[in-house]
């Protein structure tokens, strides 16, 4: 779409700016198209294909906000609030929203612009490398116009109009690297082991009973790790580690296992599904704390559930269609801003689709008195296959540590599993579909980062200039058609 639409020329010719809209759309589909490959293993080519229309169409309102601008001045920060706005509408609709593929993901391997979210989050990155891009697009482009058209003119005369695009971009540049905060200091540590029990590549080899495998797997890998040596002041199993409620028949076998590594260890936080009074019908996805006996002592219940993975909205309504009898029955959502206390330690967990959202993170940050010491992620990245998921996955877990200026365990049943500091930077990464353990003294962190105190101002701000660039286009538009001449001639 940048090769395409950003051309002050096509701006001009009407025909290309009402297409601007139609090439938005493509852009989204070269761009989500392959990026969301990794779909197709768990919900086939039709739940792929709805999912890459669904984020092709977010674009293609984008290229229709951009085509109208193309030609002024101000495109490069309307284009940097256009895209930043679409991103965070894209990241609540519809259906609880899909936020993949976000620029400033692409920032977490190295990048001057990574401390940013620590002031304004994620959302703040993509806003400058739209804005800086942009710039940098249009003074090569009025660089090369003004060359081409310079007729007799100096070289200095000619270029004199690009000046004030090169100093907006020397500006823009400028606050990018002064926007700089460290993360708060270090108070204490934590030493954490990481346990990932899940070696099976399920959609080539039979598999009987996978909770009982991987349930077995974790305990076996669990005792191995601790041995004789010093416990760790906490063990993380991730996501689906126990996959039948223990607290019921369903999951009675599972529960002779999870006593074993309860008595082993310290501290066992286990990713958990929980059974509903009707196991038919509901249950929860939670992560269970327990404190060297059972019961747990405490739980985390994931908030924000994955739409036809978790469950299927509308039910009645899609009931007839065969790929969703394998969700027969719908999880239940915990409350906001849940912490849990671990020893003296406030911890914030996640379970997998929530990454993608920075508000879940941050209200669980925020849930209790003070801030969160260290960030959890578990997660199962199992039905993905051997794809990109897995990476791009564990991205998302490192821009939520910068925002919130802490360490965070990545905990993966089938990989990628990490550790990740505050600055992004991923350590001990495992292999995909392997058995193994990871372990880390991991710094705790007590303060605030202001995105943190203020949260997500930048999404909010431009989620609200999204629709008022749109209600505005809209009106043009109307005023447009009204006031044309009925049976005049048409464009062409």
């Amino acid at each position: 779409m940048a090769a395409l639409a950003l051309d002050e020329r096509a701006a001009r010719d009407q025909g290309r700016r009402r297409r601007s809209g139609r090439l938005g759309l493509l852009f989204g589909l070269t761009a989500f198209g392959p990026m969301l490959t990794w779909l197709i293993l768990p919900a086939g080519y039709v739940g792929w294909a709805l999912l890459v229309l669904t984020q092709a169409g977010w674009m293609g309102v984008l290229g229709l906000l951009l085509g109208r601008v193309l030609d002024r001045w101000w495109l490069a920060p309307a284009a940097a609030v256009a895209w930043t706005g679409i991103d965070a509408w894209r990241a609540i609709v519809p259906m609880n929203g899909f936020e993949w593929g976000a620029i400033a993901y692409a920032h977490v391997d190295g990048s001057w612009l990574l401390p940013i979210a620590r002031l304004v989050g994620g959302r703040g990155i993509t806003l400058m490398v739209v804005l800086i891009s942009v710039l940098a697009y249009q003074v090569v482009h009025r660089t090369v116009l003004a060359l081409i058209e310079r007729d007799e003119e100096s070289f200095e005369e000619a270029l004199r109009p690009t000046g004030g695009v090169v100093g907006a971009l020397v500006g823009a540049l400028l606050v990018s690297v002064m926007a700089t905060i460290e993360p708060p200091a270090q108070t204490g540590s934590m030493d954490v082991l990481a346990v990932q029990g899940n070696d099976v590549r399920h959609w080539e080899e039979p598999d009987p009973d996978p909770p009982m495998r991987i349930t077995t797997a974790m305990r076996d890998l669990t005792l191995e790790a601790v041995g004789d040596g010093p416990d760790p002041d906490l063990v993380v199993w991730p996501e689906s580690s126990i996959d039948r409620g223990i607290y019921t028949s369903r999951g009675e076998d599972l529960r002779p296992l999870v006593d074993d590594a309860v008595r082993a260890v310290p501290r066992l936080l286990a990713g958990a599904n929980i059974d509903g009074e009707d196991p038919r019908t509901e249950w929860w996805n939670t992560a269970l704390l327990f404190e060297g006996e059972m019961p747990h002592e405490d739980l985390y219940v994931k908030h924000r559930l994955v739409p036809f993975g978790e469950y299927i909205p509308f039910r009645p309504l899609f009931d007839w269609f065969p790929p969703l009898d394998q969700i027969p029955r719908d999880g239940q959502s915990g409350p906001r801003g849940q912490t849990l206390q671990v020893g003296d330690v406030e911890v914030a967990v996640i379970i997998c689709f929530e990454t993608l959202f920075t508000g879940v993170t941050r209200d669980n940050m925020m849930g209790g008195d003070d801030p969160a010491q260290l960030l959890v992620v578990i997660t199962n990245n199992a039905s993905f296959g051997d794809s990109a998921q897995p990476a791009q996955h564990l991205a998302q877990t490192r821009l939520r540590a910068i925002e919130a200026g802490r360490w965070a365990v990545h905990g993966a049943i089938s990989g990628t599993s990490a550790f990740v500091d505050p600055h992004g930077g991923s350590y001990q990464e495992t292999d995909l579909f392997s058995l193994d353990t990871i372990r880390h003294d991991l710094p705790l962190v007590e303060g605030h980062t202001p995105f943190l105190r203020i949260g997500d101002v930048v999404g909010t701000a431009t989620r609200v200039a999204v629709v008022l660039a749109l209600l505005l286009l809209a009106a043009v538009t109307w005023r447009a058609r009204r006031d044309r001449p009925r049976g005049g001639a048409q464009d062409t």
